[in-house]
């Protein structure tokens, strides 16, 4: 955070008069930075529009935390979607990202349900004032108590209008605003409430077709948005099966999770009984892998040493959230006073696989920015053994379709499904020669290349997208934040 940023968010100083609703004295909700800027919309004083409280047009609620010891699954069909902050993405709600629970769990939370058209905001955390809609119908879903679903009520008030109010500059002082705490800063279901609209009138009444206007405009632009995200997704989901195409191994992509038989396992007292790891297609899928040149991961890496974390007034933090699964790049850090839980120290140079769904593909190669900072305890830190394969073609091998669908099989656990030490040492790594090993790892680098670069377009998009809805709405060239 730059030093402009900090004086925007909370100045050294502020003078102001009270009210007799005054409840609070802190620099951030009395910021004169905050404060000029909802002011603006006052001082405009048009006739067609008006400032009006979000609870007048929409029903604000929480959601529901999970009992203690709720298993959660990642992908069964059966069970029900639990909506999380991590599934908040692009101004929507990521149902495919979305962990499901067991339907004895969502009866003690189901008056805690998400429906189509619904939009979400965040209300705890460092990603307060977060938004994204719920687009298309889904039967049954709860949500986490750290967003608050916002239902319209008011028929005049378009659902994207508002989701994308919220998201401009207005919507986002008003809720960093509001925002407070001494441990935790947290934005209370009150103070969303409290947020306030500027929304175009026509005759006294919310004007429903200037909204239709405004997002006319601003959706000319979110198609080409469209357009690039859809570019850029199949660039990473090709990225994925280069090393199989290039390998030429035939590979089976669907998993039946419940089979009616087991294989019979061998004497081994460690043998594993589940069903998903006797799976039948699991047996083919490592024999057809073992008709290639391979070594099994444990051979050809090993564990860092755990070396001591230094005390200090704060640290840079690596959660499984900031690992991109797409690009297998950690984005960013987290600075935090405190640690709260085991950590591990993070070394350039180290490859970090995630227990916790490895396979989504969470693992990367430590790049020299991230050095010294520390992670979660999901992450193990390995080093490279061998000089049979380079770390950058090891890389690549683990997030390819061979190496993800063997762990999809190998999951295990009670509450999260994690992968094993033992299985990821088992793990079965085709190993071409060293020139197919860099053909592979510069192609998927060229695909990985040419999506950052889509992103970049995607995201000067998003801001002229932005600033069109403002000026639209407030008729003046504002400076987007």
């Amino acid at each position: 955070m730059d030093d402009k940023q900090i004086l925007v968010t909370n100045p050294p100083a502020f003078v102001t008069s009270l009210n007799k609703d005054s409840d609070r004295l802190d620099c951030a909700w009395f910021n004169p930075v905050a404060e000029n800027e909802m002011e603006s919309l006052v001082k405009n004083k048009r006739d067609d529009r008006q400032l009006i409280k979000l609870e007048s047009i929409a029903k604000v609620t929480g959601g529901k935390r999970l009992p203690s010891g709720t298993v959660i699954s990642e992908n069964d069909p059966d069970d029900i979607p639990y909506v999380r902050v991590v599934d908040i993405k692009d101004l929507k709600v990521d149902m495919h990202s979305a962990v499901r629970i067991p339907k004895k769990v969502h009866q003690l939370i189901q008056n805690y349900q998400l429906k189509q058209n619904d939009i979400v905001i965040t209300i705890v955390g460092a990603t307060i004032g977060k938004v994204g809609i719920l687009d298309y119908p889904v039967e049954v879903c709860d949500f986490t108590e750290n967003m608050a679903r916002i239902r319209i009520n008011d028929d005049s008030v378009l659902t994207r209008f508002l989701l994308h109010y919220l998201d401009s500059q207005f919507g986002k002082i008003q809720s960093d605003r509001m925002s407070g705490g001494s441990s935790q800063f947290k934005l209370s279901l009150r103070s969303c409430r409290d947020l306030e609209i500027y929304i175009p009138f026509k005759n006294g009444s919310i004007d429903t077709a200037e909204q239709h206007n405004i997002l006319n405009k601003i959706y000319v632009i979110h198609e080409q948005i469209n357009s690039k995200k859809v570019q850029s997704d199949k660039l990473i989901n090709d990225a994925k099966n280069i090393l199989v195409k290039k390998i030429g191994l035939p590979i089976t992509l669907d998993i039946n999770k419940n089979p009616s038989f087991l294989q019979a396992v061998d004497n081994d007292p460690y043998s594993r009984l589940d069903a998903l790891f006797n799976n039948p297609l699991r047996e083919k899928l490592l024999k057809t892998l073992q008709t290639y040149p391979h070594k099994l991961l444990g051979k050809l890496i090993k564990p860092d040493d755990k070396s001591e974390i230094v005390l200090s007034d704060f640290y840079r933090l690596v959660d499984l959230e900031q690992i991109d699964e797409n690009t297998g790049r950690i984005s960013h850090f987290r600075e935090v006073p405190e640690l709260g839980s085991e950590k591990i120290l993070i070394k350039s140079g180290s490859i970090l696989i995630s227990k916790l769904q490895p396979d989504k593909g969470k693992v990367v190669i430590v790049e020299s920015g991230f050095d010294g900072c520390v992670g979660s305890s999901e992450l193990m830190s390995f080093s490279l053994n061998t000089t049979e394969v380079t770390k950058e073609y090891l890389w690549a091998a683990l997030r390819s379709n061979y190496i993800l669908k063997q762990w999809e099989y190998s999951l295990t656990g009670s509450s999260r499904m994690r992968i094993g030490r033992r299985e990821l040492n088992e793990t079965i790594i085709p190993i071409p020669d060293k020139n197919l090993q860099d053909e592979i790892v510069n192609e998927i680098k060229g695909n990985i290349f040419a999506s950052d670069n889509l992103l970049k377009e995607l995201g000067a998009l998003r801001l002229q997208a932005k600033k069109e809805f403002v000026t639209m709405l407030t008729g003046h060239q504002e400076a987007v934040k």
